[in-house]
Protein backbone atom coordinates (compact mmCIF):
# COMPACT_ATOMS: atom_id res chain seq x y z
CA UNK A 1 0.00 0.00 0.00
CA UNK A 2 1.36 3.36 -1.27
CA UNK A 3 1.83 5.13 1.85
CA UNK A 4 2.97 8.59 0.01
CA UNK A 5 2.79 11.94 1.12
CA UNK A 6 3.48 15.15 -0.04
CA UNK A 7 5.79 18.06 1.89
CA UNK A 8 6.15 21.35 1.19
CA UNK A 9 9.79 21.85 2.17
CA UNK A 10 9.82 25.87 2.32
CA UNK A 11 7.36 27.45 3.79
CA UNK A 12 7.21 30.86 6.62
CA UNK A 13 5.35 30.73 9.67
CA UNK A 14 5.95 34.09 11.71
CA UNK A 15 5.18 34.51 15.16
CA UNK A 16 1.52 36.26 15.29
CA UNK A 17 3.43 39.01 17.07
CA UNK A 18 5.22 40.18 14.47
CA UNK A 19 2.57 39.84 11.78
CA UNK A 20 0.27 41.26 14.23
CA UNK A 21 2.42 44.39 14.86
CA UNK A 22 4.07 44.53 11.48
CA UNK A 23 4.74 48.38 11.89
CA UNK A 24 7.26 47.87 15.17
CA UNK A 25 9.44 44.76 13.84
CA UNK A 26 9.41 46.45 10.13
CA UNK A 27 11.21 49.27 11.68
CA UNK A 28 13.32 46.90 14.04
CA UNK A 29 14.56 45.29 11.18
CA UNK A 30 14.79 47.07 7.92
CA UNK A 31 15.22 44.63 5.54
CA UNK A 32 12.30 42.36 7.25
CA UNK A 33 10.33 45.56 6.27
CA UNK A 34 11.14 45.59 2.83
CA UNK A 35 10.71 42.43 1.98
CA UNK A 36 7.37 42.02 3.32
CA UNK A 37 5.84 45.41 2.85
CA UNK A 38 2.50 45.73 0.81
CA UNK A 39 2.36 47.42 -2.08
CA UNK A 40 0.75 50.90 -2.45
CA UNK A 41 -1.36 49.88 -5.65
CA UNK A 42 -2.55 46.53 -3.88
CA UNK A 43 -0.79 44.59 -7.13
CA UNK A 44 2.00 42.63 -7.88
CA UNK A 45 3.60 40.04 -5.37
CA UNK A 46 3.07 40.27 -1.16
CA UNK A 47 3.85 38.76 1.57
CA UNK A 48 0.79 36.93 3.05
CA UNK A 49 0.56 35.81 6.62
CA UNK A 50 -0.56 32.46 8.13
CA UNK A 51 -0.42 31.34 11.47
CA UNK A 52 0.17 27.66 11.97
CA UNK A 53 -3.70 26.04 12.12
CA UNK A 54 -4.57 28.07 9.14
CA UNK A 55 -1.40 26.90 7.24
CA UNK A 56 -2.21 23.46 7.79
CA UNK A 57 -5.72 23.89 6.63
CA UNK A 58 -4.66 25.52 3.74
CA UNK A 59 -2.29 22.57 3.10
CA UNK A 60 -5.00 19.92 3.85
CA UNK A 61 -7.21 21.93 1.08
CA UNK A 62 -4.42 20.91 -1.43
CA UNK A 63 -3.68 17.56 -0.31
CA UNK A 64 -0.54 18.28 1.49
CA UNK A 65 0.53 16.75 4.71
CA UNK A 66 3.63 18.04 5.86
CA UNK A 67 5.75 21.39 6.01
CA UNK A 68 9.26 22.46 6.41
CA UNK A 69 9.17 26.13 8.19
CA UNK A 70 11.72 28.40 7.53
CA UNK A 71 13.53 30.58 9.35
CA UNK A 72 14.09 33.83 8.49
CA UNK A 73 17.64 36.16 7.92
CA UNK A 74 17.11 38.63 10.71
CA UNK A 75 19.38 40.66 11.82
CA UNK A 76 18.05 41.31 15.52
CA UNK A 77 19.33 38.52 17.83
CA UNK A 78 15.91 38.95 20.23
CA UNK A 79 14.24 38.44 16.60
CA UNK A 80 15.71 35.17 16.06
CA UNK A 81 14.83 33.67 19.52
CA UNK A 82 11.52 34.71 18.96
CA UNK A 83 11.01 33.04 16.07
CA UNK A 84 12.91 30.09 16.68
CA UNK A 85 11.11 29.63 19.96
CA UNK A 86 8.05 29.82 17.99
CA UNK A 87 8.36 27.10 15.37
CA UNK A 88 9.78 24.72 18.46
CA UNK A 89 6.46 25.35 19.96
CA UNK A 90 4.69 24.79 16.64
CA UNK A 91 6.36 21.44 16.30
CA UNK A 92 5.43 19.84 19.53
CA UNK A 93 2.09 20.73 18.74
CA UNK A 94 1.95 19.30 15.13
CA UNK A 95 4.90 16.67 15.64
CA UNK A 96 3.58 14.79 12.59
CA UNK A 97 3.03 17.59 10.51
CA UNK A 98 5.55 20.40 10.75
CA UNK A 99 9.52 20.50 10.40
CA UNK A 100 11.47 23.49 11.32
CA UNK A 101 14.88 25.40 10.06
CA UNK A 102 15.88 27.25 12.46
CA UNK A 103 16.89 31.33 12.43
CA UNK A 104 20.55 32.40 12.50
CA UNK A 105 22.58 35.25 11.56
CA UNK A 106 26.14 34.30 10.82
CA UNK A 107 27.66 37.48 11.38
CA UNK A 108 26.72 36.84 15.24
CA UNK A 109 29.44 34.91 15.28
CA UNK A 110 29.90 32.97 18.41
CA UNK A 111 26.18 33.54 19.52
CA UNK A 112 25.10 31.94 15.87
CA UNK A 113 26.98 29.17 17.03
CA UNK A 114 25.36 28.64 20.23
CA UNK A 115 21.65 28.87 18.73
CA UNK A 116 22.42 26.64 16.71
CA UNK A 117 23.45 23.99 19.52
CA UNK A 118 20.04 25.50 21.68
CA UNK A 119 18.06 24.89 18.80
CA UNK A 120 19.53 21.48 18.20
CA UNK A 121 17.83 20.35 21.56
CA UNK A 122 14.92 21.76 20.44
CA UNK A 123 14.36 19.18 17.89
CA UNK A 124 15.09 21.39 14.88
CA UNK A 125 16.07 19.45 11.56
CA UNK A 126 18.46 22.37 9.50
CA UNK A 127 19.44 26.12 9.53
CA UNK A 128 17.48 28.33 7.40
CA UNK A 129 17.14 29.78 5.31
CA UNK A 130 19.98 31.62 5.40
CA UNK A 131 19.89 35.18 3.48
CA UNK A 132 23.58 36.50 2.71
CA UNK A 133 22.69 39.75 0.98
CA UNK A 134 20.00 40.54 4.15
CA UNK A 135 22.77 40.03 6.87
CA UNK A 136 25.59 41.11 4.69
CA UNK A 137 27.96 38.65 3.90
CA UNK A 138 28.83 36.41 1.42
CA UNK A 139 30.03 32.52 0.73
CA UNK A 140 33.63 33.33 1.22
CA UNK A 141 32.92 35.16 4.44
CA UNK A 142 34.63 33.33 7.41
CA UNK A 143 31.35 34.05 10.02
CA UNK A 144 29.30 31.82 7.11
CA UNK A 145 32.31 29.45 7.05
CA UNK A 146 32.09 28.73 10.70
CA UNK A 147 28.16 28.26 10.33
CA UNK A 148 28.78 25.75 7.91
CA UNK A 149 31.39 23.71 9.80
CA UNK A 150 28.87 23.58 12.43
CA UNK A 151 26.06 22.60 10.11
CA UNK A 152 28.41 19.47 9.06
CA UNK A 153 29.79 18.83 12.22
CA UNK A 154 25.97 18.40 13.69
CA UNK A 155 25.23 16.57 10.06
CA UNK A 156 22.24 19.21 9.98
CA UNK A 157 21.08 20.38 6.23
CA UNK A 158 21.53 24.21 5.32
CA UNK A 159 19.17 25.91 3.20
CA UNK A 160 20.24 29.18 1.42
CA UNK A 161 18.30 31.92 -0.25
CA UNK A 162 19.93 32.27 -4.04
CA UNK A 163 18.88 35.25 -6.04
CA UNK A 164 18.71 34.58 -9.96
CA UNK A 165 21.81 37.21 -11.19
CA UNK A 166 19.90 38.00 -14.45
CA UNK A 167 16.01 39.45 -14.76
CA UNK A 168 13.68 41.80 -13.38
CA UNK A 169 15.03 43.96 -10.16
CA UNK A 170 12.44 43.47 -7.40
CA UNK A 171 12.55 44.65 -3.49
CA UNK A 172 14.57 42.38 -1.42
CA UNK A 173 16.48 41.08 -4.66
CA UNK A 174 19.70 38.58 -3.16
CA UNK A 175 22.23 40.06 -5.74
CA UNK A 176 25.35 37.96 -3.53
CA UNK A 177 27.23 35.96 -6.27
CA UNK A 178 26.91 32.42 -6.29
CA UNK A 179 30.41 31.82 -7.88
CA UNK A 180 31.90 30.24 -4.64
CA UNK A 181 29.41 27.56 -3.90
CA UNK A 182 30.91 24.91 -6.62
CA UNK A 183 34.36 25.65 -4.21
CA UNK A 184 32.36 25.57 -1.11
CA UNK A 185 30.56 21.91 -1.81
CA UNK A 186 33.79 20.45 -2.71
CA UNK A 187 35.50 21.74 0.13
CA UNK A 188 32.72 20.69 2.35
CA UNK A 189 31.45 16.95 1.10
CA UNK A 190 29.92 16.44 3.88
CA UNK A 191 27.14 19.58 4.02
CA UNK A 192 24.12 18.95 3.29
CA UNK A 193 22.69 22.05 1.33
CA UNK A 194 19.51 23.04 -0.01
CA UNK A 195 19.78 25.90 -2.33
CA UNK A 196 16.35 27.56 -2.65
CA UNK A 197 14.44 28.91 -5.73
CA UNK A 198 16.11 26.58 -7.39
CA UNK A 199 19.56 27.47 -6.63
CA UNK A 200 19.73 30.85 -8.94
CA UNK A 201 20.53 28.60 -11.91
CA UNK A 202 23.06 26.51 -10.50
CA UNK A 203 21.76 23.47 -11.87
CA UNK A 204 22.94 24.18 -14.72
CA UNK A 205 26.19 24.91 -13.51
CA UNK A 206 26.62 22.25 -12.03
CA UNK A 207 26.68 20.11 -14.74
CA UNK A 208 30.10 21.44 -15.27
CA UNK A 209 32.50 18.36 -15.03
CA UNK A 210 35.07 19.26 -12.69
CA UNK A 211 32.31 19.92 -10.07
CA UNK A 212 29.16 17.74 -11.07
CA UNK A 213 30.28 14.69 -8.75
CA UNK A 214 30.93 17.11 -5.84
CA UNK A 215 27.15 18.04 -5.78
CA UNK A 216 25.71 15.19 -4.79
CA UNK A 217 24.51 16.16 -1.15
CA UNK A 218 23.72 19.52 -2.98
CA UNK A 219 19.60 19.57 -3.38
CA UNK A 220 17.16 22.89 -5.09
CA UNK A 221 13.91 23.92 -3.79
CA UNK A 222 11.35 25.27 -5.80
CA UNK A 223 10.06 27.78 -3.93
CA UNK A 224 8.67 30.77 -5.54
CA UNK A 225 8.58 28.91 -8.48
CA UNK A 226 5.73 30.93 -10.49
CA UNK A 227 7.43 34.40 -9.91
CA UNK A 228 11.11 33.03 -10.99
CA UNK A 229 11.28 31.21 -13.71
CA UNK A 230 8.01 29.51 -14.39
CA UNK A 231 6.60 25.76 -14.55
CA UNK A 232 8.45 24.58 -17.74
CA UNK A 233 11.54 24.65 -15.41
CA UNK A 234 11.07 21.75 -13.45
CA UNK A 235 11.69 19.49 -16.43
CA UNK A 236 14.61 21.33 -17.37
CA UNK A 237 15.90 21.14 -13.98
CA UNK A 238 15.26 17.47 -13.96
CA UNK A 239 16.98 16.92 -17.23
CA UNK A 240 19.91 18.78 -15.85
CA UNK A 241 20.62 16.64 -12.67
CA UNK A 242 17.65 14.08 -12.80
CA UNK A 243 14.79 13.71 -10.26
CA UNK A 244 16.32 12.65 -6.96
CA UNK A 245 17.50 16.39 -5.82
CA UNK A 246 14.68 18.66 -6.57
CA UNK A 247 12.18 19.84 -3.70
CA UNK A 248 9.12 20.88 -3.82
CA UNK A 249 9.10 23.84 -1.61
CA UNK A 250 6.58 26.98 -2.19
CA UNK A 251 7.36 29.87 -0.39
CA UNK A 252 3.57 29.92 1.22
CA UNK A 253 2.21 32.02 2.27
CA UNK A 254 3.92 34.48 -0.80
CA UNK A 255 0.93 34.98 -3.38
CA UNK A 256 2.91 32.93 -5.87
CA UNK A 257 -0.12 34.10 -9.24
CA UNK A 258 -0.79 37.51 -7.94
CA UNK A 259 -2.58 38.86 -10.83
CA UNK A 260 -5.19 35.65 -9.88
CA UNK A 261 -5.45 34.73 -6.68
CA UNK A 262 -5.15 37.56 -3.57
CA UNK A 263 -5.53 34.76 -0.63
CA UNK A 264 -2.87 32.83 0.41
CA UNK A 265 -3.30 29.51 -0.75
CA UNK A 266 -1.24 25.92 -1.85
CA UNK A 267 -3.67 24.50 -4.11
CA UNK A 268 -2.75 26.32 -7.62
CA UNK A 269 1.05 25.65 -7.65
CA UNK A 270 0.61 22.20 -6.86
CA UNK A 271 -2.37 21.82 -9.67
CA UNK A 272 -0.13 23.84 -11.81
CA UNK A 273 2.82 21.66 -11.06
CA UNK A 274 0.16 18.39 -11.79
CA UNK A 275 -0.94 19.44 -14.88
CA UNK A 276 1.58 21.06 -16.39
CA UNK A 277 5.34 20.36 -14.73
CA UNK A 278 5.20 16.97 -16.87
CA UNK A 279 6.63 14.85 -14.17
CA UNK A 280 6.11 11.25 -14.66
CA UNK A 281 4.15 9.51 -11.13
CA UNK A 282 7.24 8.05 -9.71
CA UNK A 283 9.06 12.08 -10.19
CA UNK A 284 6.10 13.53 -8.78
CA UNK A 285 6.49 10.94 -5.37
CA UNK A 286 10.22 11.81 -5.62
CA UNK A 287 10.21 15.78 -6.06
CA UNK A 288 6.86 16.17 -3.70
CA UNK A 289 7.96 14.35 -0.44
CA UNK A 290 10.67 11.40 -0.68
CA UNK A 291 13.46 13.29 -1.93
CA UNK A 292 13.10 15.76 1.07
CA UNK A 293 12.30 12.61 3.74
CA UNK A 294 15.86 10.93 2.66
CA UNK A 295 17.91 13.76 2.85
CA UNK A 296 16.56 14.78 6.09
CA UNK A 297 17.17 11.03 7.43
CA UNK A 298 21.05 10.99 5.50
Amino acid sequence: MNDFKVWDSHVHLFPPEIYNNWEKYAARDKWFGMLTKKPENGKGTEEAWANTKEALECADKAGIYGLVMQGWYWNDEGLIKMHNDYMADMMKCYPDRLKGFLCINPKFKEKAIEEIQRCIKLGFDGIGELGPGGNGYDFNDPDFLDVIKCAEHYNLPVCIHCGEPVGHVYPGKDLTSLAPIPELVKNHPDLKLILAHMGGGLPFYEMNPRYHKHFKNVYYDTAANPLLYGIQSFRAVISMIGSERLLYGSDFPLLLYPSKCREMDFNMFINDIKNNAGLSYEEWEKVMGNNLLEFLKK
